[in-house]
């Protein structure tokens, strides 16, 4: 099986600004064992209750951009 160890390591430092715990590492590394992608594991990241607390600015920021573009898209289906 490959391992994942560095690309969830400089995930968690890019984006969560730490290492990862032990548990974390493991069970990230069996999950893109599994299948799951270096961009899913950068969104789970970014949706994690961990990111939202420490960067509060950027989830609001985030949810509102993505707010926009749900009625865009709405808009667009319409008309």
């Amino acid at each position: 099986m490959p391992d994942f160890r560095h690309v969830i390591t400089l995930a968690y430092n890019r984006i969560l600004l730490r290492n990862p715990d032990q548990s974390g590492l493991a069970s990230f590394d069996a999950a893109m064992n599994a299948g799951l992608t270096e961009a899913q594991l950068h969104e789970v990241l970014l949706r994690s209750p961990e990111y939202a607390q420490r960067f509060p600015s950027a989830t609001r920021g985030r949810a509102a951009r993505g707010s926009r573009a749900r009625k865009q898209a709405a808009g667009k289906r319409r008309g």
